[in-house]
């Protein structure tokens, strides 16, 4: 069970790697980086694709939202937006 774990653990570091050496046009090593790579980029586009979907819903209840409805979207965006800033630096 070790084993299996470390060895995930070492495709997801050498996928990490990957990502980060991406643009300098650095190689690919071994079939399970790459699998990471693809699965990394699914979650990615699924993830786009959710957030968009959210965002068009939002956009389309502004208008029928209560004040105390726009508030708590309001502050919920703003802790968002905090969020994400602390996480990209």
């Amino acid at each position: 069970m070790y084993m299996v774990i470390s060895m995930g653990l070492e495709a997801l570091s050498s996928a990490a790697k990957a990502l980060s050496s991406i643009f300098s046009g650095a190689t690919l090593q071994g079939i399970g980086t790459a699998l990471v790579l693809v699965g990394i980029g699914i979650l990615l586009v699924i993830g786009v694709g959710f957030g968009i979907y959210v965002l068009v819903r939002l956009i389309r209840e502004l208008p029928n939202m209560t004040i105390s409805q726009f508030l708590k979207v309001v502050v919920l965006s703003a802790i968002a937006l905090i969020v994400i800033g602390i996480i990209l630096p």
